[in-house]
């Protein structure tokens, strides 16, 4: 009788084990858990009014931190964080840090949908680094990035930006085009 219960960290050594995860392998876990988001909060001390915070972000379940603890520990960047009662989650969040993300996703492109966010989050990254957000006409494109990203913007921020539907950008078409490396998960 079986009475291993298998999750992820299990089949560890047979994807990844400590500092030497593939790169294609994380492409592909961040094809499936990975989040690119750019936060916005209003706040007064900043020159519009708004705090502006890119981030990358992957949750799992707290049985598999360990796999968390190898993407972190092969990418170099990033901090892994209690995130609920049962969930943990890797976070990358400051400018030079995300660079790596960025770098590696140039290199390992992902290859699902998601592929999508990352090109917006990658339009809205290249404009945070030109510190175009910290206008007023920058952040307005900012909005129009973030619009088709992921489930679109929160009610709070179409509110506050009432002329959001005329700032939006297209999303990006994605087109799955094949599996490129055994190793993507």
């Amino acid at each position: 009788i079986n009475k291993t219960r298998n999750y992820t960290t299990v089949t560890r050594g047979l994807i990844a084990n400590s500092l030497n995860i593939s790169p294609w392998f994380f492409t592909g876990f961040a094809d499936a858990e990975g989040s690119f988001s750019i936060l916005m909060q209003a706040n007064s001390k900043y020159t519009t009014g708004w705090r502006i915070k890119p981030l990358f972000t992957i949750g799992v379940n707290q049985r598999d931190i360990a796999i968390l603890k190898d993407i972190q520990s092969y990418l170099g960047v990033g901090k892994i964080n209690v995130h609920g009662k049962e969930s943990v989650q890797f976070r990358v969040d400051s400018i030079k840090e995300l660079q790596v993300i960025i770098n590696h996703f140039e290199n390992y492109p992902l290859i699902t949908a998601k592929w999508s966010d990352y090109i917006l989050f990658k339009k809205a990254f290249d404009l945070i680094l030109a510190k175009e957000h910290l206008s007023k006409e920058g952040l307005l494109k900012l909005v129009g990035i973030k619009s088709p990203l992921n489930l679109g913007l929160p009610k709070g921020l179409q509110e506050a930006f009432p002329n959001w539907k005329e700032l939006e950008i297209d999303r990006p078409c994605y087109v799955f085009k094949g599996i490129a490396n055994p190793f993507w998960m």
